[in-house]
C-alpha cells in the first residue's frame, strides 16, 4: 500500500474529523436540550440516559458488519454512508415528535445515528493507516479530537436553536454539517479510492462476492459475504490484536465514569453548586482535547503505542486514587486539578489505541501476503470495528454498576473512581503486556 505525501495529510485528517466530529455531535446534540424535550414528550427528566445508551447500542450493533462493508465499498464512501445515516437520523428524531408516537421516532432516530457512527472509526483508520509511519500517533490522536469538538458544537447549536426556533430544528446544523461533509468526501473519492486500491485484495473480494451470489443469490449472499461474526472470529484468533481490544474493555469503563460523572461527584460529594460542577466538566473535557495530540506525540517519539497506553493506564489509576483525598468542600483549583489530569489519562488513550489496531492488522496483513501470496487476514477496518464492538460493549455494560456502588457506599464517588481506575489499570496492563508478547504474523 502507497503512502500519501506530506501535502496530502491534512486534508484527509481534516476530512475523517469533519465526519467523526458530526457523528459525535450527533451522537449527543439532544442532550443540551433534554429538559425540553421531556417536557414536549412528556418524558421523565432520566430519559436522556436511556437515549445515549441507545446510541451505543445501535453503535455496538453496527460494529457487527460496518468493517466488511467498509473492504467492500471502500473508506470514503462509507464515510458518506454514515454522515447520510446521521442525516436520516437527526431529522427522523426531531421532525415526527409533534405526531402521536413522538417518542418512538426519537428513539427510532437514534438508532439510525448509532448505525451511522458505527462506520466513522473503521473508515477513518482505513484511511489514516497511510499515515502509520513516523506520526501515526499525532494524526490518529488528532482524529480522536474531532469528537469532543463535535460534544462542544452540540453544547452551543443545540440551546441556540431551541432558544430561537424550537428543540425540533437542532437537527439542521447537523444536516449542514453532513452535507458539506459528503460533498467534500464526493470530491476526494477517486484520489482516495486510487490510493487505497490494493488490486489483489479486490480481485479476491470480487471473486468472493461472485461466488457468493451465483452460489447462494442476491440479497443473500450479499449478506453472506458481510459475515457479521466473522470478524470477530478472527479477532479472537490474533492474539496481538486481541489483547490490545481487551486493554480498550479495561479502560472504557472508567473513561465513561469520568465524562458521565465528574458533575455529580463536584454537586454530591464536594458540595460545589451546579455552574461549577458543569464547568469542572468542560475543564476535564478542554484537557482530554489538549492530551491525546500530546501522548500521540509522546507515542511517536518515545514509546510504542501500546506501551504509552499502558503509562496512561497506570496514570489513569493513580489519579483516580488520589480522589480519596479529596474532603468535601475541597478547594476548586486543587479538584480543577486533579480531574483534568485524570480526564487527560483516562480518555486520551482512545487515538493511540486506533493507531494500533491499525498499524497492526495492516502489517499482519502484509505478512500473510508475503508468506502465502494472499491477503486471507483482516483489513484494517474490519479489525478495527471488531476490536470496538468489544469496546463499545464494555462502555455500554460497564458504567450500570455504578450507582448501586454509590448507594453501597452512602454516596461516595470518590470510592467508585478510585475502584474503576484501579480495575482498569491491573486489567488494562495485563492484556496490554499479553499484547507485546504475541508475535504480528501468528
Amino acid at each position: 500500500m502507497k503512502t500519501m505525501g506530506i501535502a496530502s495529510r491534512v486534508p484527509v485528517l481534516l476530512l475523517t474529523m469533519s465526519a467523526q466530529g458530526v457523528a459525535g455531535w450527533a451522537s449527543f446534540f439532544l442532550s443540551p436540550a433534554s429538559i425540553e424535550i421531556a417536557a414536549s414528550l412528556s418524558l421523565p427528566f432520566s430519559w436522556i440516559g436511556w437515549q445515549v445508551g441507545t446510541v451505543y447500542g445501535a453503535t455496538l450493533f453496527g460494529c457487527l458488519f460496518s468493517g466488511r462493508v467498509i473492504a467492500r465499498i471502500g473508506a470514503s464512501r462509507s464515510l458518506q454512508i454514515s454522515m447520510l445515516l446521521t442525516i436520516f437520523g437527526a431529522v427522523l428524531a426531531t421532525s415526527l415528535s409533534a405526531s402521536s408516537l413522538g417518542v418512538f421516532w426519537l428513539f427510532l432516530g437514534t438508532i439510525f445515528i448509532g448505525l451511522g457512527y458505527a462506520f466513522t472509526n473503521p473508515a477513518a483508520s482505513e484511511l489514516l493507516i497511510l499515515f502509520s509511519g513516523k506520526g501515526g500517533g499525532l494524526i490518529f490522536s488528532l482524529k480522536q479530537s474531532s469528537v469532543p469538538l463535535g460534544l462542544v458544537a452540540a453544547g452551543i447549536a443545540t440551546p441556540l436553536c431551541t432558544q430561537h426556533w424550537g428543540w425540533q430544528s437542532s437537527a439542521f446544523p447537523i444536516v449542514a454539517a453532513a452535507l458539506v461533509s459528503i460533498i467534500f468526501l464526493e470530491r476526494s473519492h477517486l484520489r482516495f479510492s486510487r490510493t487505497l486500491a490494493d488490486k489483489q485484495r479486490r480481485q479476491q473480494l470480487a471473486s468472493r462476492y461472485s461466488a457468493n451470489v451465483s452460489g447462494r443469490g442476491g440479497v443473500r449472499g450479499i449478506m453472506m459475504g458481510i459475515s457479521p461474526l466473522r470478524g470477530i472470529s478472527r479477532l479472537c484468533k490474533t492474539p496481538h490484536l486481541f489483547w490490545l481490544a481487551m486493554a480498550s474493555v479495561s479502560l472504557s469503563p472508567i473513561q465513561m465514569v469520568v465524562m458521565g460523572y465528574t458533575s455529580p461527584f463536584a454537586v454530591d460529594y464536594l458540595g460545589y453548586g451546579l455552574l461549577a460542577g458543569g464547568f469542572l466538566l468542560s475543564l476535564s473535557q478542554c484537557a482530554t482535547f489538549v492530551a491525546r495530540p500530546l501522548w500521540g506525540v509522546m507515542s511517536d517519539r518515545f514509546f510504542e503505542a501500546r506501551r504509552m497506553i499502558g503509562l496512561l493506564a497506570i496514570a489513569s489509576g493513580c489519579f483516580s486514587l488520589s480522589l480519596l483525598l479529596l474532603p468535601r468542600g475541597a478547594d476548586f483549583l486543587l479538584a480543577a486539578i486533579l480531574f483534568s489530569l485524570l480526564a487527560a489519562c483516562a480518555v486520551g488513550w482512545n487515538g493511540l489505541f486506533m493507531m494500533s489496531l491499525a498499524v497492526m492488522s495492516r502489517q499482519r496483513r502484509a505478512a500473510r501476503r508475503d508468506s502465502d501470496g494472499s491477503a486471507t487476514s483482516m483489513s484494517v477496518s474490519e479489525a478495527t470495528s471488531s476490536a470496538l464492538f468489544f469496546t463499545y460493549g464494555s462502555c455500554f455494560i460497564g458504567p450500570v454498576l455504578v450507582p448501586t456502588i454509590i448507594d453501597w457506599t452512602g454516596g461516595n464517588y470518590a470510592f467508585v473512581f478510585a475502584l474503576y481506575g484501579v480495575l482498569g489499570m491491573v486489567a488494562a496492563t495485563y492484556c496490554l503486556r499479553r499484547s507485546l508478547r504475541s508475535r504480528i504474523a501468528h
